[in-house]
């Protein structure tokens, strides 16, 4: 049978000659090489999609790691049940969220055990302590364990920065991870297993926070800007307005923006700049709302107080002159300042600017009125109750380093008239806000002082 197979294949290669057969075999190993290149790219687009999965995950993951950090810290400063509930709520939902993005992670299982069970751990003990502050007993007796937490938190947070860094920067790949990453993770302090108050299970619900890179920096409050009158004027009168506020050289009307805001958009040159600027002025008033110049900054010659010097003369000159200074961060030799309205020497965060200056000249490159042209307005301040009132609500291990009365958005876009208390616990720093009128804890931010600025979380 073999000797007859065998034969009509012989037959078949004389037929067709060596040249065919040649052309055959080539065929043959080309459609073999075309489905495995085929092959290999789903494979890359699968590993790819894989990978992405993974990214999605760690980012994640390391956000709600470092939330529960903050929220934590937190812990510490609030005297407020409503505040408290809402800080432990948070912690709640943030470690559960953090264990549901480890679980997907490639670490091998052994490794993330017990950082897995210490997350669970968290979200149950952050339970519990809800379950005592709705029957009234409050969190005080459980300082000890929330330090303890808080430290092994933080080495966690810590090591899953290191991580997700090396991974972005390619120091090590997905499929490292098992070896690389699990020996990192062993070395954080939530490997210890902690003991909870009241294991309880619960399904996750979201709870969403907000980190801030200033204080109030991204809050609009009113749906319709309250500077702005109804009437709209011509481009030619607001182009008009901008030669009268800077000694311009060239000024062209690029475009009309319609939106929610109407805008003009002009492009301008000053006599004394190299730099094309882009101004977006409002319709109505011909309010100069942002200011756009790009260029690079190659050195830090002058000093902050100069740079907010430089910036107050700008807003100045855009006929705006009750504001101050509240905070700022620098980068790339420039730094972006963050003003604030005052009225009657009371802060109204509400109304805020923001001016970037060049370190090197004090230029300024960039501006924008949002918060201010929405928000400004005169209010109406009377506080119902005294800063001693207020200052009695606060935790009493708190430092007072600093108080003054203020106005702040709240999540809900309405404002309220507060005291700002700044002060300190151990060597964290705090800004905590209570209501002028009702005493209720407002607002919790930790400060941060870094060499780039002071942020606030």
């Amino acid at each position: 049978m073999l000797d007859k197979f065998e034969k009509s294949i012989t037959n078949i290669k004389n037929k067709l000659g060596q040249k065919k057969m040649g052309i055959i075999y080539f065929s043959i190993f080309a459609i073999i090489i075309f489905l495995s290149l085929i092959m290999l790219k789903q494979f890359k687009i699968e590993k790819q999609y894989v990978q992405d999965g993974y990214n999605r995950s760690m980012y994640d993951f390391v956000a709600n790691v470092n939330n529960v950090e903050n929220e934590i810290l937190k812990l510490k400063v609030t005297g407020n049940d409503t505040y408290t509930l809402t800080t432990l709520a948070s912690i709640f939902a943030k470690a559960n969220s953090a264990k549901a993005n480890l679980d997907v992670l490639p670490f091998s299982v052994g490794s993330t055990e017990n950082v897995s069970k210490f997350l669970s751990q968290v979200s149950d003990f952050s339970y519990s302590l809800m379950r005592n502050v709705i029957n009234g007993e409050g969190i005080e007796e459980y300082k000890e364990q929330i330090d303890s937490i808080y430290s092994k938190i933080s080495d966690l947070s810590d090591v899953t920065e290191e991580i997700y860094n090396d991974l972005n920067s390619q120091n090590i790949k997905w499929d490292e991870l098992a070896k690389v990453g699990d020996k990192k993770i062993k070395t954080s302090g939530a490997e210890e297993e902690i003991s909870s108050a009241n294991k309880i299970g619960k399904t996750f619900t979201e709870y969403e926070g907000i980190i801030y890179d200033g204080a109030f920096s991204e809050h609009v409050l009113s749906m319709k800007p309250s500077l702005l009158s109804e009437k709209e004027i011509s481009s030619d009168e607001c182009e008009d307005k901008l030669m009268k506020l800077f000694d311009i050289e060239n000024i062209t009307l690029i475009n009309e923006q319609n939106g929610k805001l109407p805008l003009y958009v002009f492009e301008i040159k000053l006599k004394n700049e190299n730099e094309i600027k882009t101004v977006y002025v409002t319709k109505q008033n011909g309010i100069v709302y942002q200011m756009i110049a790009n260029r690079d900054v190659q050195r830090e010659v002058i000093s902050m107080d100069e740079a907010k010097e430089y910036a107050v003369n700008y807003i100045n000159q855009l006929g705006i002159y009750d504001v101050k200074d509240t905070y700022y961060l620098k980068a790339d030799n420039m730094a972006t300042i963050s003003f604030a309205g005052v009225q009657d020497g009371v802060i109204i965060y509400s109304d805020l600017i923001k001016v970037k200056v060049a370190l090197d000249n004090g230029q300024i490159l960039a501006y924008e009125a949002n918060g201010y042209v929405y928000n400004h307005k005169e209010r109406n301040i009377t506080p119902l109750k005294s800063i001693e009132e207020a200052r009695q609500k606060l935790y009493k291990d708190l430092n007072i380093e600093s108080e003054r009365l203020c106005i702040i958005p709240t999540d809900t876009k309405d404002e309220v008239l507060t005291y700002e208390f700044g002060g300190s616990v151990d060597d964290k720093k705090f800004l905590v806000y209570i209501n002028a009128n009702t005493l209720v804890h407002e607002k919790i931010y930790i400060v941060l002082e870094t060499p780039g600025g002071i942020m606030t979380m």
